[in-house]
C-alpha cells in the first residue's frame, strides 16, 4: 500500500477534483489530506468554533475545513479512507508540505496547480515550485485543465 499526501487547496472544487483524479489512478492507497493554516486562518477558524487558538488541535481544525471535507467525501465515495493533517505554514506553505511528506513517509504527493502569471509568482511566491524542486518523492501535478 502506497502512502499519498494531498495538500488541500482552500478551494472546495479544486480539492474535490484533485481527490477524484487520485481515486482514478491509485489502488488501495493510504491517503493523508494536508491543510496548511496561516496564523490568521487558525484564529478565524477556532473563533468560529468557539475555541481558543492556543488550545486548538490543528488536525481537528483541518478536518472542519470545507475543502478537506469535500476531498475526503470524494475519496471515501471511491472506497479510499483518509487521514487529516493540519499544519502551520505561515512562513512557507512549501516547507509545510515538504515536512509533512517526511512526517507521513509519503511515497507520492498529488498537488493541484493553477496557472499563475510570472508577476503573480513573484508577488505571491510558488509553494508548488518549491515542492517540485525539493521533494524527495514523485509529485503528481493536477492542472486545472485536467479536471
Amino acid at each position: 500500500m502506497d502512502t499519498i499526501l494531498v495538500p488541500v487547496p482552500g478551494h472546495d472544487k479544486w480539492s474535490k477534483e484533485t481527490a477524484e483524479v487520485l481515486a482514478d489512478i491509485e489502488t488501495d492507497p493510504e491517503v493523508f489530506l494536508l491543510y496548511t493554516f496561516t496564523d490568521e486562518d487558525v484564529s478565524t477558524t477556532s473563533d468560529n468554533l468557539g475555541q481558543s487558538p492556543e488550545s486548538v488541535d490543528l488536525d481537528e481544525l483541518a478536518s472542519r475545513k470545507s475543502a478537506v471535507r469535500m476531498a475526503s467525501r470524494a475519496l471515501e465515495t471511491a472506497g479510499i479512507e483518509t487521514n487529516v493533517v493540519g499544519a502551520s505554514g505561515d512562513e512557507d506553505r512549501g516547507d509545510a508540505i515538504l515536512s509533512t511528506i517526511d512526517d507521513v513517509d509519503a511515497d507520492r504527493a498529488y498537488i493541484f496547480s493553477r496557472k499563475r502569471s510570472p508577476v503573480g509568482k513573484a508577488v505571491f511566491g510558488s509553494a508548488i515550485q518549491d515542492v517540485l524542486f525539493e521533494s524527495p518523492v514523485p509529485i503528481v501535478v493536477v492542472p486545472l485543465a485536467a479536471v
